[in-house]
């Protein structure tokens, strides 16, 4: 006979236990450390979360049902609306609070995220050069080299389009400028919502690089990072990366 009491709760099926273990501090009574651990581990459950809708996402295309990768990619979109809170929920430190637990974390950095190096690649603007990060570890670098094997959104986007129009030689601006000026059938109308999440999806990392100028700016000034970076000098360099520069330029061509 089976008990009420019996079955998963949510402390067991959560692993509450096992994860409220996971803050660390390295510092004594930094008051602001405890705040800058939670905000950094949960940016990397939402990166793993991100990565699971970008490979469905992906899929869904490969599989010509791009109508079922829309869901995946307004979940990414979303996601990335949470992340930017997120930054500005790390602005509430003060620049002298943030200076009390800083120096023990050299040479860790965000830069060294592997899981957004993933999310890079699958986007389909990774830079091979990451695959030899030094401050990867070995399994590290074999999971993102696995991960960059893989089709990635914008070439099965781009895949997707070249079969909706039989146009396997067609540049892919033409096809996108093609795409906006005709998506009535259902088909096509899939194609174009697809195309404006994955703007969507560039402009919210875009807005999060942004973001993270700014907070950087507040919290270190010009100070190098504490990976190795140029800090602030670096993060300013990103400010003009896109995911999908053709998106952008149909717009000038329509």
């Amino acid at each position: 006979m089976t008990s009420e009491l019996d079955g998963t709760d949510y402390s067991s099926y959560l692993r509450i236990n096992d994860l409220l273990k996971l803050q660390i501090p390295l510092s004594v009574d930094a008051k602001d450390e405890l705040l800058f651990i939670v905000v950094h581990q949960s940016y990397e459950l939402w990166f793993k979360v991100i990565i699971d809708e970008l490979r469905r996402a992906i899929r869904e295309l490969g599989d010509d049902a791009p109508w079922r990768a829309i869901a995946h990619l307004r979940r990414t979109v979303g996601v990335e609306d949470l992340l930017i809170e997120h930054l500005r929920v790390l602005e509430t430190m003060s620049p002298e609070a943030f200076l009390e637990f800083r120096d023990p974390l050299n040479p860790a950095s965000g830069f060294q995220s592997v899981q957004f190096r993933a999310i890079e690649f699958l986007s389909g603007a990774g830079r091979p050069a990451m695959l030899q990060f030094e401050l990867f570890d070995v399994e590290q670098r074999a999971w993102l080299a696995r991960t960059a094997a893989e089709t990635n959104l914008w070439r099965a986007f781009e895949d997707a389009l070249r079969r909706e129009f039989v146009a396997p030689e067609v540049e892919v601006l033409e096809l996108l400028r093609l795409l906006y000026g005709d998506h009535a059938r259902a088909a096509r109308g899939a194609l174009h919502a697809v195309a404006e999440l994955l703007m969507d999806h560039d402009e919210r990392l875009a807005m999060w690089r942004h973001q993270h100028v700014l907070m950087a700016g507040r919290q270190i000034g010009r100070r190098p990072g504490t990976g190795g970076s140029a800090g602030m000098a670096y993060l300013e360099t990103t400010l003009a990366s896109r995911l999908y520069p053709e998106l952008w330029e149909v717009r000038s061509v329509l």
